[in-house]
């Protein structure tokens, strides 16, 4: 579990280099969103399949640890456990 806060652009990094090492890429959905938030999908990069969804801010202020907790849970399943934790 992500212990320290983390800016949108970080979170995005380390997603995309969890989706490379797990056959998968990121998308940005650009006609989704509200407000300041953005839409991304995690899709499998041979078949196009929808694995999951997440939002983060466009703004760059650091994300709390809720919202850090809740992404990191939500790919976990694709990424495996502590993907959000560098090597």
């Amino acid at each position: 579990m992500v212990t320290r806060k983390l800016k949108p652009a970080k979170v995005l990094q380390l997603a995309r280099k969890a989706a490379r090492e797990h056959g998968a890429s990121i998308e940005e959905d650009p006609a989704r969103g509200k407000g300041s938030h953005r839409l991304f999908h995690v899709r499998d990069r041979e078949t196009g399949d929808h694995l999951a969804s997440f939002t983060l801010t466009g703004h760059q202020r650091e994300l709390s640890w809720m919202v850090l907790r809740s992404i990191e849970t939500q790919l976990a399943s694709i990424f495996g456990e502590k993907w959000m934790e560098e090597k």
